[in-house]
């Protein structure tokens, strides 16, 4: 099912028809003894990751990214898992529900030319510069606002100095200290 969402934005056709060999054979092997079962199901998967990488070290070496769908498939795609929304998992549907809330969101970068598919460069320039408390408050999309507004007014300059501590304040009334 996983492989099923992801196939909505990009070509994931290979994993897909890769795991549905294994579940015509899965359907043979759950009947028998659970131990048996089991060591089949450790070794499938150890073979499904294998087949994982070596196709992301096949697009590394070509100097490739997953394909990705246009528009209208992504559109097609969707609308077929839409379709048998029912059928799946509660928390599938929950979230198919929630990529159709956010659908807009999802795939403004279809309409603005030269618009990257990802936020891995904010993501990226926010995760080297900010220490980890701070990069909390990123996490609600208030917190990211007010950091926007925050950075925008330090570079135009509305931002003053900091007045006196009041450590600097209490020293003020004391004449002098002995520095010994």
């Amino acid at each position: 099912m996983k492989y099923r969402l992801l196939n909505i934005f990009y070509n994931r056709d290979a994993e897909i028809k890769f795991l549905r060999g294994m579940v015509e054979e899965e359907q043979v092997m759950k009947p028998g003894a659970k131990k048996e079962y089991r060591t089949w199901l450790r070794k499938q998967m150890a073979t499904f990751r294998d087949f994982v990488h070596d196709q992301e070290l096949e697009r590394r070496r070509k100097k490739r990214n997953l394909v990705q769908r246009p528009y209208i498939e992504t559109l097609r795609v969707f609308d077929e898992l839409m379709e048998k929304i029912t059928s799946f998992e509660k928390h599938v549907q929950k979230r198919l529900r929630m990529i159709k809330r956010k659908w807009e969101l999802f795939t403004a970068f279809y309409f603005v030319k030269g618009a990257p598919a990802t936020n891995n460069g904010v993501e990226n320039y926010y995760s080297t510069s900010l220490k980890t408390h701070r990069k909390k408050q990123l996490r609600t999309d208030r917190g990211l606002d007010d950091l926007i507004k925050l950075s925008a007014m330090k570079r135009a300059g509305l931002l003053g100095k900091g007045k006196k501590s009041l450590l600097e304040a209490f020293l003020m009334f004391i004449p002098f200290l002995d520095s010994g």
